[in-house]
């Protein structure tokens, strides 16, 4: 489950969240607008946070593969 998906069904607003694992508002934000990738540290918290439900592998941005035109600009052109 995602973090949106976690936060959303329990109705858990982000502020809220942030606070009770302990890291910024903003991070949380950050975060479910995809304007920032968590660090190890803000990972752990959010998995024990949600008792597992929110998993690592689904925190991390997956990268994008290497054989498509949109992971080569000059291909895409």
């Amino acid at each position: 489950m995602d973090l949106a998906a976690y936060l959303s069904e329990r109705k858990i607003r982000p502020a809220a969240f942030a606070a009770e694992i302990g890291v910024p508002p903003s991070t949380i934000t950050r975060i479910l607008r995809g304007e920032r990738d968590p660090r190890a540290g803000t990972i752990r918290k959010i998995v024990e946070g949600t008792g597992g439900e929110v998993t690592a592998a689904e925190l991390i941005a997956a990268p994008l593969p290497a054989n498509t035109d949109a992971a080569d600009p000059q291909r895409a052109a």
